[in-house]
């Protein structure tokens, strides 16, 4: 990339300042601690961003022949800019929304000499605001699966003489183990799974900032925390929106299901007055309910004298006996009632636990293999290799 001229230099500097601006909402007390301040204005953004897809122009940018006063306000807003595309035109990697970049480094609690392990690289810039915050005697590995934006992110990681960043080509979610486990570690992609290797790569004490694909329309990011006896605790969990991840842990495609496909027999149809659930409360505590029993596709169900089929959530019994679907106005249940009680069982603990925001339930990550028995107040969910554990 070119070198900046003075006046574009100034211009960049005052870009950088109306941006950590911005982000300062994201923190308490209205402050972002000095060391990450420090590590931002010495890692622009638009050195990790040498081509990007300008979404107000509808094409993209090649820094290396527009003139950056051109598309500085773009470069410096605070939102994703899209670095990769694929054939059909979706957004498979970006340099992030600074503010929740920011956000992210503060939550990490980052030390001189810690090892960091990251999935998702991308642009290299969060590798490179981490590397400053460890330090020369830190480390981080930082590992990218597409494998065409390597060569761009290693060289602007050189140019700003950052070696303790090891970036490499690879699918992190098959690392191999390492012969000292991570102090941190961060997921800059939406995961459907936690990965095994991760339950060994993180030290104990450690913490790891990972984003779950909870449901269709949102991801989780989750501030993990390693305990003794190899559990990751939720400190913190709160909605948000990232790429999701490529690979070996692909998200599943989640298509909606004709009711037709369950050869279940409509047995019996209900309001929410008939679960005590009031109505203001419904909204809520349908996605509660999303979220405990992972309901991660829909249910088609003909609506006669129309061209179109009514779309409703459900939940399903394992057994394939019972199901519940649902939209704010009404149950509809099929085969038995199993799934019916679990439902009513769900609103009365939701409720006496003070119908509990999403941000407010407790949630731990366990290694597929653990052995669980959940209370009346929790509820797992499997996910490939890891099993969540929701509670009240």
């Amino acid at each position: 990339m070119k070198d900046l001229s003075e006046p574009e230099a100034q211009l960049v500097a005052e870009h950088q300042a109306n941006l950590l601006f911005s982000a300062e909402r994201f923190f308490e007390r209205g402050r972002i601690p000095k060391a990450i301040r420090r590590a931002f204005l010495k890692t622009p953004r638009h050195s990790f961003a040498p081509k990007f897809y300008s979404s107000q122009k509808r094409e993209w940018i090649d820094l290396s022949k527009a003139p950056i006063k051109e598309h500085i306000a773009e470069i410096y807003s605070d939102h994703p800019l899209c670095i990769y595309r694929d054939a059909n035109g979706r957004s498979l990697s970006t340099v992030s929304q600074p503010s929740l970049v920011l956000y992210m480094l503060d939550l990490l609690e980052l030390e001189q000499g810690h090892r960091i392990i990251e999935l998702g690289g991308g642009s290299g810039w969060n590798a490179a605001l981490m590397g400053r915050l460890v330090g020369d005697s830190g480390y981080v590995k930082s590992i990218e699966i597409i494998e065409e934006l390597v060569a761009a992110a290693q060289s602007s990681l050189a140019a700003m003489g950052l070696s303790q960043v090891d970036f490499c080509a690879g699918d992190a979610s098959l690392s191999a183990e390492t012969s000292e486990p991570f102090d941190r570690g961060v997921f800059t992609a939406s995961a459907w799974e936690l990965p095994s290797c991760f339950f060994s790569q993180i030290k104990d004490d450690g913490l790891l900032l990972f984003v779950l694909k909870a449901q269709p329309h949102y991801d989780l990011l989750c501030l993990l925390k390693k305990t003794e006896s190899g559990v990751f605790t939720s400190d913190l969990h709160f909605p948000c929106s990232f790429v999701p991840v490529t690979g070996s842990q692909t998200i599943p495609e989640q298509s909606p299901r004709p009711i037709s496909e369950t050869g279940l027999a409509l047995a019996s149809e209900l309001t929410w007055d008939s679960i005590k659930i009031p109505a203001p409360s419904i909204p809520q505590f349908l996605e509660f309910l999303k979220l405990v029993y992972d309901c991660q596709h829909t249910y088609l169900l003909p609506n006669h004298g129309q061209d179109f089929d009514e779309e409703f959530w459900g939940v399903l019994d394992p057994s394939g006996k019972s199901l519940v679907i649902f939209n704010e106005d009404r149950l509809l249940v099929y085969g038995e009632e199993d799934c019916l009680i679990q439902v009513r069982r769900a609103a009365k603990r939701w409720q006496k636990a003070g119908c509990p925001e999403i941000e407010d339930l407790k949630l731990s990550f366990h290694a597929s293999a653990a052995t669980l028995a959940p209370n009346n107040d929790q509820w797992l969910v499997k996910r490939g290799e890891t099993t969540l554990l929701w509670s009240l």
